[in-house]
């Protein structure tokens, strides 16, 4: 029998290879019965991680949907906020003009109240 090489799976070839030509029956059938074992053990292993792995990107998509619903939801908030700030900045700018335009009559009356008070003292003697 050769020396194992330095490689572990070049290793097992190697004693596979010699148990697979063996003479005896037997140890040909082990051998076939350890490779299907072998087989059939990787592909469980392969599978249960499989299914794990959709788990995980099942968890992640969730994660994600939920955080892009918390991030839709605050900016419809803000959006409204903006919206209500709008409106009421609107409703301060026409009551200004509201105001502005009373002064304005109530300034336009007093001067006139002051003209007509001026026209009588300047009628009388």
């Amino acid at each position: 029998m050769d020396p194992p090489a330095k490689n572990g799976s070049a290793g097992i070839m190697t004693v596979l290879s010699t148990l697979a030509s063996s003479g005896n029956t037997w140890v040909q059938l082990a051998t076939v019965g350890l490779v299907v074992f072998s087989g059939f053990g990787n592909w469980v292993a392969t599978w249960n991680s499989a299914d794990r792995n959709k788990s995980e990107i099942e968890v992640s998509r969730r994660v994600a949907w939920e955080g892009e619903q918390r991030i839709k939801a605050e900016v419809v908030r803000q959006v409204q906020e903006m919206h209500d700030w709008v409106a009421q900045a609107r409703a301060a700018f026409a009551q200004g003009n509201t105001d502005s335009a009373e002064n304005r009559r109530m300034l336009v009356k007093l001067s006139q109240n002051v003209d007509d008070i001026e026209r009588k003292l300047s009628k009388e003697p």
